[in-house]
């Protein structure tokens, strides 16, 4: 689990304690990271397709796109909580 998840918290117990209750929706948390996934699939099928290149103003659209995946990379990563302190 990444720090950022109990950084608003002040004391060790307080943090003990949160951690714990995100920790009891893992499961929950892992079918978000899913879903997170799926919608970066769907966005990589789109931009893939050569008919996004034939839109006006299509790198706008990219630009879009980078800032909708990158956003979905930051959800992937605070959703995975096997991994160290970041």
């Amino acid at each position: 689990m990444i720090s950022k998840w109990t950084s608003h918290l002040q004391t060790d117990k307080e943090k003990e304690d949160f951690q714990k209750e995100v920790y009891s929706a893992k499961r929950v948390l892992e079918r978000l990271s899913q879903m997170v996934v799926e919608m970066d699939e769907e966005a990589d099928r789109i931009e893939t397709n050569p008919k996004f290149y034939e839109l006006p103003n299509w790198d706008y659209r990219q630009a879009n796109n980078n800032g909708y995946r990158r956003c979905l990379s930051i959800l992937r990563k605070i959703t995975n909580l096997d991994q160290g302190n970041n």
